[in-house]
């Protein structure tokens, strides 16, 4: 079992400002955006792909290379402007989890074309074995509801997220994990926080993030369940200067001490602390910054780890 600690102090944050550009779709496109040949404006129709889909239009879908997914459009009336939205969702067998495009892709498919593209996505049910090269995905095509679509955008095209990124935030809601498994670089936890709150209609910060193993061969694509460590943000006034420990609550109650000898001084204070948790099982912890002295808690912060499904 492995433990690690590590403090950081806050240093004032501000965010860059949102554009306000959006596509005449009513939607922001990121920065894979596709046009083939003249078009000529006044004729062209715009759709989105799972409505072109729902029209006709025919498409294949083949789990490619890497986190890509080839997917084949053709296009059996006028010219159109076709997005590839970022939370579409491609269904291939049961047992592979379904295809969900993380990127979107705006395409112009003249009438009676037939246009590939190379699309990235992750995975969309969390305990479901990941695809396979070759695997076909022919058993429909839907969406992830819009404020998952916009989240995805955001996090792509504002904080150039990563892949494994984009992943956890499919899965809060394919699966509804917590927001709080959203693990990112500490420097950007704040514009994601803000991209959240912004979002998500009553949203409460977590006050943790917590980073999870990813998935490797033995794991077939599914989640892993197992935490390596979690962040914790603290915000507190203290009125005179104390020497204090940390502590780790387990979900049966047994302390731990983290650190010892800790100077905390008089002011107002935000930090971070993290700490490797590897090996710990899922459940309801707690960490404490409490007073050497007396034992009093000057703050407590609950956290869970969720485990796999």
């Amino acid at each position: 079992m492995l433990i690690s600690l590590f403090l950081t102090f806050c240093a004032p944050w501000s965010a860059a400002p949102v554009s306000d550009d959006r596509m005449a779709m009513g939607r922001d496109h990121g920065p894979c955006a596709f046009v083939h040949g003249a078009i000529d404006e006044r004729s062209v129709a715009e759709l989105d792909c799972v409505e072109a889909i729902g029209r006709g239009w025919g498409y294949s879908a083949v789990d490619g290379f890497g986190d890509t997914l080839l997917l084949t459009l053709t296009n059996p009336g006028r010219d159109a402007h076709i997005l590839v939205d970022a939370g579409t969702v491609f269904f291939g067998p049961d047992e592979y989890q379904p295809a969900v495009i993380s990127e979107d892709i705006l395409v112009f498919v003249p009438s009676g074309a037939t246009l590939e593209l190379g699309c990235p996505s992750v995975c969309g049910k969390a305990d479901a074995m990941g695809s396979e090269f070759g695997v076909v995905y022919d058993q429909g095509v839907s969406k992830l509801d819009q404020q998952a679509c916009r989240i995805l955008d955001r996090t792509r095209n504002e904080l150039g997220m990563t892949d494994a990124v984009l992943q956890n935030v499919v899965w809060v809601y394919t699966d509804g994990h917590d927001f709080s498994s959203i693990y990112v670089d500490e420097s950007e936890q704040q514009a994601l926080m803000d991209i959240l709150a912004e979002e998500v209609e009553g949203f409460e910060r977590p006050g943790y993030a917590v980073r999870y193993r990813e998935s490797g061969p033995e794991d077939e694509g599914r989640f892993t369940g197992e935490a390596m460590e979690v962040r914790c943000e603290f915000s507190l006034d203290v009125a005179r200067a104390e020497r204090c420990r940390i502590i780790l609550i387990a979900p049966d109650g047994v302390t731990s001490e983290m650190l010892s000898e800790f100077h905390l001084r008089a002011g107002h204070q935000e930090f971070n602390l993290t700490l490797g948790l590897e090996g710990y099982p899922p459940g309801q912890y707690a960490v404490q910054l409490e007073s050497e002295r007396s034992g009093a808690p000057h703050f407590r912060r609950d956290f869970t780890l969720q485990g796999r499904s």
